[in-house]
């Protein structure tokens, strides 16, 4: 999944710490950042301020249940 376009990157980082599993960010080239940690969120929000990064990067998670937390920030 992605992250809508214009989404609040600090209330999505808000709903992420409420979801049970890990939720991770994944670029193409493979790297992989652990929402649930504050220096990943950091290096997140830095991310976050090129908006083809953050485009071309994917939202997984642990348990398939946390996708509903988040839905309204995700797009297919």
């Amino acid at each position: 999944m992605h992250l809508k376009a214009n989404v609040n990157i600090m209330d999505f980082l808000k709903q992420v710490k409420k979801c049970d599993g890990e939720v991770l960010f994944e670029t193409p080239e493979g790297d992989r950042i652990a929402l649930k940690s504050t220096l990943s969120q950091y290096i997140f929000c830095t991310i976050a301020s090129n908006p083809e990064l953050l485009k071309n990067g994917t939202i997984n998670f642990k348990h398939e249940d946390d996708s509903r937390l988040l839905s309204e920030f995700l797009t297919d």
